[in-house]
């Protein structure tokens, strides 16, 4: 057999060294977590031992990996200006999330803050950070993975243990109420930091560092090594564990918070790390610098670390939302980390050898983004979205990520380096979009919260400026650079429509995105605030009124006589009784709409039906709102009302709004009485015509395209060597700007009662030969089955529909005797019958199969939501 000479063999590429470390390491973590999973789902470890191996975790095995990591560590070759770097950006994410975390959270919730900020900074160095940075950087810079456990004490010793204090005061205020007085709590606090196994343990490996000179005796090593050892795959066999039925409420809402935190631990910190790093300059030369820029980077993908759950265990924070974001993190990071290991090998770069290769991906996600956009827009149109408010900022929001991907398109169609009237043509068409898509997402964000703080009339007032705003500002910009700016190529090698202008429009389009951005997120944060405020204020509104009827329900006899009865207003007096609701108000000041509290005094009918969040949607709704009727959010509230006259214009203009969409409300009715949408919501308003949670995560998505955006602006604007990095950015960056459509499409695209309910009706009328729910006979059922359904008949039926099952009205439609399907799931975990959401589903099904239990319409098998179902036999007899 021939064999080539040796010296001819190229030696092995640094990057499939860390594919080929990477790999294994992604597969053990997850391996791990998954046995977790399968002992907890198959009763192997029962939750009392699962606490035990938490104490274990958290007071044996990871004290012991940091006092051992800290007292051998080697501090006499470091360099502190890369040190401080990765402290400033750790810090600078730490403090912006835990700030973020209390403005948003409503009581302050200090105990969130820091752990949101843990998980939000402190990596899974060990396991998964160390084996990448050795294989990429083991020939390059082999100091570089003494540098992880470097890293960890910046987060071990100066960040964790700031948000340890705020978890011990978030713990002490809630175990002992607020009534505990300065020193006690001070004491309380400083007790539990003290006994803390984790400050404990760093603060005496720092000490046996200096006493041993990072050498521990022999004895003291090898015990520490034994149980540190264990920390990985105990805490994340314990994290798997602790998944079990908790899949289930990874849906809507509770998404979203998982999903801000991988966001900020993924994308937020890599990117302000780099920029840190660069800044601070901590290598020798350019080139030095850039590669620490590059490790910065690197080190910021790597996925939370396990000890951030251990922490939530044992102050008992949000454990349920950490053990999902962490598992979603690990698994989300591994793209990230595999491009970017892979870019870090990448030296000596030219620009002509990956512009082709952009341009492609352009022009390919440019293509996918003008489909799914185009598909929004025809969806929004045949069902009349487009007249709602909020909808139409998103409709002109959608129309202008078209146009931009239309504009990348024929950037590249058309070619690159036409001159004349087709050059400006292009150009043209593609910077309206693009700026148009930033400004529409601010105005979206502006307007969300005008109608949660103001109203809705005082949003159609300002639609027009909107308008104008959101069209007549990029068409100035780009008239103004075509006009007065000459061409300029600020990237070798090749163009870039984002650069056409050179650093004038780089230096625009920073400061536009900056100001968007800032703008967004400021609404989002005043509107949780005032969702949130007004929530409890409805709360108070219950309890001051006193009426039986909200908790449990209005019969369909009440809500009738409701309606013609004289409305009932909230006095002030009753209200300033509870101090809660007046935030900010002097305790000897009279509770009034002039100091801003109580600031929605309008009719308790109003308010105890439409929005009330205690009530179950069926229950809110009693009478269809028609132009005429006009609810409390419609005008507004009492500190902004106006005169006479201009309440009576606000009026007017509430009621052409609603004769403007009322033909949507009707098809919506005539689903209804097909029983295909006779379900209730959790959101907080009746029927959501704001589609408010849809709305704040697509706001969401798109503040991570402007932070990635302003990343590579700046970048490019300050840039004096290419990097690997940079092409991943610029990726990155087009992924998620013309592939803003592709996420609307998610949010927007599948329309439930458009798309989704037709295509099952049809599919079952093909299938079946009918659109209603097929069961097989009797006969045919399982033994199982069989005797479930006789059991749940002859012991828990009278008690169940007793509990569960009331009158239900949703819009015009009437159900006697209904419940969701989520409050037969509560009870049957509240009587044991079941173990787990996953078991009372198939309970569910098993007696719908069995014909104890049915959709109201017949459409569906039973599901854990909002779906009306009824007892079959407790229907016949009625």
């Amino acid at each position: 057999m021939w064999q080539g000479n040796s010296s001819d063999v190229a030696p092995p590429n640094p990057g499939d060294i860390a594919m080929e470390k990477l790999y294994p390491a992604l597969i053990q973590c997850f391996a791990v977590i998954i046995c977790g999973y399968v002992a907890g789902r198959f009763n192997l470890i029962s939750q009392t031992e699962g606490k035990g191996l938490g104490t274990f975790v958290g007071t044996f095995a990871l004290p012991s990996l940091i006092f051992l990591s800290l007292a051998e560590l080697d501090l006499s070759s470091v360099n502190w200006k890369f040190l401080l770097s990765l402290l400033i950006a750790k810090a600078v994410v730490f403090v912006g999330v835990g700030i973020v975390t209390l403005l948003i959270s409503r009581p302050v919730n200090l105990g969130r803050a820091g752990l949101f900020s843990i998980f939000c900074t402190q990596s899974n160095d060990f396991a998964i950070g160390y084996p990448i940075v050795a294989a990429l950087y083991q020939k390059s810079h082999p100091e570089f993975p003494a540098y992880i456990y470097l890293a960890a004490p910046i987060s071990l010793v100066i960040l964790n243990p700031l948000a340890f204090v705020l978890m011990e005061i978030g713990n002490k205020r809630q175990s002992e109420g607020r009534q505990i007085s300065g020193c006690q709590l001070i004491w309380s606090v400083v007790k539990g930091i003290l006994l803390n196994p984790v400050v404990l343990m760093t603060t005496l490996g720092i000490l046996g560092n200096v006493i041993f000179r990072h050498q521990l005796p022999a004895t003291i090593s090898g015990v520490l090594q034994v149980l540190g050892s264990s920390f990985s795959a105990t805490a994340l066999f314990l994290l798997g564990l602790r998944m079990v039925g908790k899949v289930h409420k990874l849906q809507g809402a509770v998404l979203v918070a998982p999903a801000i935190l991988i966001a900020v631990k993924l994308l937020v910190l890599p990117l302000v790390a780099r920029e840190v790093v660069s800044i601070i300059k901590p290598g020798v030369n350019e080139t030095d610098t850039l590669d620490y820029s590059t490790f910065g980077f690197l080190y910021g993908t790597f996925p939370a670390a396990p000890g951030v759950f251990v922490f939530a265990t044992q102050y008992n924070v949000d454990i349920d939302l950490i053990a999902s974001a962490m598992v979603a993190c690990t698994f989300i990071s591994a793209p990230l980390m595999f491009v970017s290991a892979r870019m870090v090998t990448l030296t000596k770069l030219d620009p002509s050898d990956y512009l082709p290769e952009l341009d492609t991906f352009v022009f390919r996600i440019s293509i996918a983004g003008l489909f799914f956009s185009l598909w929004v827009i025809i969806v929004f149109i045949l069902s009349k979205k487009y007249k709602r408010v909020p909808h139409r900022f998103t409709f002109c929001l959608i129309i202008s990520q078209f146009i931009a991907c239309a504009g990348a398109i024929l950037w590249t169609v058309l070619g690159q380096d036409n001159e004349g009237w087709r050059s400006y043509l292009q150009f043209s068409i593609f910077a309206l979009g693009v700026y148009g898509c930033r400004l529409w997402t601010a105005f979206l964000g502006v307007g969300l919260v005008f109608m949660q703080c103001r109203s809705l009339c005082f949003v159609l007032k300002l639609q027009p400026y909107f308008i104008i705003l959101g069209w007549g500002i990029p068409a100035v910009i780009v008239a103004a650079l075509l006009l007065v700016v000459k061409k300029e190529v600020i990237i070798t090698g090749g163009r870039d429509p984002n650069f056409t202008y050179g650093e004038i429009q780089a230096v625009v389009a920073t400061f536009l995105l900056i100001v968007c951005m800032l703008v967004t997120l400021g609404c989002l944060i005043l509107h949780q605030r005032y969702r949130q405020r007004y929530s409890r204020y409805l709360l108070l509104v219950q309890d001051v009124s006193g009426d039986g009827n909200i908790q449990g329900g209005m019969t369909s006899d009440e809500e009738d006589e409701g309606v013609g009865s004289e409305p009932k207003t909230v006095s002030t007096e009753s209200c300033s009784s509870k101090g809660e609701a007046c935030e900010g108000r002097n305790p000897n000041e009279p509770c009034s709409s002039g100091n801003g509290c109580c600031s929605r005094v309008v009719d308790i009918e109003d308010i105890t039906v439409s929005h009330n969040p205690r009530l179950s949607l069926s229950d809110r709704t009693p009478r269809r709102r028609t132009a005429s009727t006009l609810s409390a959010g419609d005008l507004c509230p009492g500190e902004f009302a106006c005169a006479s006259e201009g309440q009576e214009g606000c009026r007017e203009t509430v009621e052409k709004y609603r004769a403007a969409i009322s033909t949507v409300t009707e098809d919506e009715e005539d689903e209804v009485e097909n029983g295909s949408a006779a379900c209730c919501r959790s959101d907080n308003e009746p029927e959501d015509e704001a589609q408010t949670l849809k709305h704040v995560v697509l706001l969401l998505f798109l503040l991570c395209s402007m932070f990635v955006g302003i990343a590579l602006c700046v970048w490019t604007l300050v840039m004096e060597k290419l990097s690997g990095i940079f092409i991943e950015l610029s990726f990155l960056d087009a992924s998620l700007n013309f592939g803003q459509s592709i996420f609307a499409f998610a949010v927007f695209g599948l329309d439930s009662e458009l798309i989704v309910l037709p295509f099952i009706k049809r599919w079952r009328r093909f299938w079946y030969g009918s659109e209603a729910l097929q069961l097989v006979p009797w006969t045919e059922l399982s033994l199982e089955t069989r005797q479930v359904c006789e059991q749940f008949r002859k012991y828990h039926l009278d008690n169940c529909h007793q509990v569960i099952a009331r009158n239900r009205r949703w819009r015009l439609q009437q159900f006697k005797h209904a419940f969701p399907g989520c409050e037969l799931v509560d009870w049957l975990l509240s009587v044991g019958l079941v173990h787990d959401r996953v078991e009372a589903v198939k309970y569910g099904r098993q007696l719908v199969e069995g014909r104890v239990l049915k959709h109201v319409a017949g459409h569906r098998h039973f599901h854990d939501g909002p779906f009306f179902y009824c007892f079959i036999r407790i229907q016949t007899e009625q």
